[in-house]
């Protein structure tokens, strides 16, 4: 374990690592835009090292074609990213999903907004600059922001070495809050690629079992940079989390311009008077619930847990909130529906994020791709333990 975190001080060990890996470039495909479930399907299993409690950190042969290098400390709301690289070359970023620390909790439910770019102060001697959208009206789930940021501090000198020693080839993976995460991290790789800080860097994301982490804004501005195949969002269609957090379309806010919708209210005004009463009284009256119901999420999921943030990372400093809470999520969609056999198979007796857990989503994947190996007893055992995320 010594030896794994001295890496972080030798850039000639971290070279002389991944060099040695050659003998088994043959057997990977270069990293390519266009969804391919064999890959997505080893980094879904990567992702179970995130379970282990004896604190192993060597992860030996866990992953043919894949070495272990780094495991960063518990940071920020209790997040943690693991570096791995593959045979050919290729770095792997794994980000950890929801815990059962409070913190880890906390982050999911902080969900009011922050602008997609701007500054967050770590600590009284530290401020973390952020980009992961180009468009001002970008906007990203808090929670996951704080957890994104202590996250990339912690990466950038890693990546610089990685960057210099030739490295440009990255494939970022998380499940459920993790996917989330491997959204921002993707992003902000995407984004240094186009203010020409890592101008060589390719970056492919497969983010499974992620909730909605960004407004329809940063979806779009994602979509866009991440165009022609290089991120994906992989959902079981009976998976809760992906349904979550709540979210509210506000007639005002979240629509672009011209407005269709309040432009029909001058249109109204050509009825006869009791039917534009009515209709006006209608339409008024659902903007308002609209209106009501996103400043509730605001002021519950935001203002009120903030505090709960500040105990916990009582130096942090955040931007401003942005008034919304319309939540979408980004990414080429991979859709898992279930279907008889996987009902079969997994059976709803066991609490609410049953089908949230790895093993359910690796299992319909080989329902609807081909060439896939069948889930060893291992990857069963897991399940049969009862973990799920």
């Amino acid at each position: 374990m010594a030896f794994r975190f001295k890496l972080l001080y030798c850039p000639i060990l971290w070279i002389i690592l991944l060099l040695g890996q050659g003998n088994a470039r043959a057997q990977f495909k270069e990293i390519a835009p266009g969804f391919d479930p064999k890959e997505c399907d080893e980094l879904l299993r990567l992702n179970f090292v995130f379970q282990d409690t004896t604190g192993n950190t060597t992860f030996d042969n866990f992953q043919k074609g894949y070495t272990f290098v780094y495991r960063s400390p518990s940071l920020g709301l209790d997040n943690m990213w693991d570096l791995w690289t593959r045979a050919d070359s290729t770095v792997v970023i794994l980000l950890r999903g929801t815990t059962s620390d409070m913190k880890s909790i906390l982050a999911d439910f902080y969900s009011v907004m922050m602008p997609a770019q701007g500054k967050i102060r770590l600590t009284k001697d530290k401020v973390f600059a952020y980009k992961l959208a180009s468009s001002n009206r970008t906007a990203v789930h808090a929670g996951f922001l704080i957890g994104f940021a202590f996250l990339a501090d912690d990466m950038k000198a890693k990546i610089d070495s990685l960057y210099s020693a030739g490295y440009h080839k990255y494939l970022i993976t998380g499940h459920s809050q993790g996917g989330a995460l491997a959204y921002y991290v993707s992003a902000w790789l995407h984004h240094q690629r186009e203010d020409n800080i890592y101008p060589a860097i390719k970056v492919k994301t497969y983010a499974s079992a992620s909730p909605k982490m960004g407004n329809m804004y940063f979806a779009y501005d994602y979509d866009n940079i991440t165009r022609e195949g290089w991120s994906y969002s992989i959902v079981n269609s009976d998976d809760a989390v992906p349904e979550m957090p709540f979210t509210t379309q506000q007639v005002d806010i979240d629509m672009n311009e011209p407005n269709p919708i309040l432009g029909m209210m001058k249109r109204f005004d050509s009825l006869p008077f009791f039917k534009r009463i009515i209709i006006k009284g209608a339409f008024n009256k659902m903007i308002k619930n609209a209106a009501n119901s996103s400043k509730s999420y605001q002021k519950y999921l935001g203002r009120y847990l903030h505090d709960f943030v500040q105990d916990a990372l009582p130096e942090l400093e955040m931007p401003e909130a942005v008034k919304t809470s319309y939540y979408s999520r980004p990414g080429v969609p991979i859709s898992l529906l279930v279907n008889d056999r996987y009902l079969e198979r997994f059976k709803v007796n066991n609490g609410p994020y049953y089908h949230h857990g790895i093993i359910p989503y690796r299992f319909l994947l080989r329902e609807y791709y081909d060439g896939l190996e069948p889930l060893q007893d291992d990857d069963i055992a897991y399940l049969l333990k009862g973990v799920y995320d």
